[in-house]
């Protein structure tokens, strides 16, 4: 396992937590892009988890209450595409998971810009969220 205060680098992996509402299981899973919308506690960027720093990929439910967990489904997305699109991923441990880092362009003042214009991310332009 990586150590988790290190770099991201391109070739690993994060995990997020996505609600359930937001995605549809099936032979081929289908994600809303409000999944990767920040939550108001996101001030640094939307969270996710460095798949290389885990044991295990559903160690990230521990974020979420038991009683919760079976509402929720876990993305795993390739650093390298967060990348091509403008996109960082900068390691923000906390105590409860390790491997926690954010994705500081996607944050809720951004949020709060693309709701009122078009919001442009990186080198991508989001259309505007209502």
């Amino acid at each position: 396992m990586k150590d988790e205060g290190e770099p991201v680098t391109h070739d690993e992996a994060v995990l997020r937590l996505i609600w359930g509402q937001f995605f549809r299981d099936g032979a081929t899973p289908k994600v809303s892009p409000r999944a990767f919308l920040p939550k108001q506690g996101e001030a640094d960027g939307i969270s996710v988890y460095r798949e290389a720093c885990l044991a295990d990929p559903l160690d990230v439910l521990g974020a979420i209450a038991e009683e919760k967990r079976e509402r929720y489904g876990v993305a795993r997305l390739a650093v390298s595409e967060l990348v091509a699109m403008g996109l960082t991923v900068l390691p923000a441990p906390v105590d409860s998971i390790p491997g926690h880092a954010v994705v500081p362009e996607l944050n809720i003042s951004w949020l709060s810009m693309s709701t009122k214009s078009n919001a442009t991310v990186g080198s991508r332009r989001w259309p505007r969220l209502r």
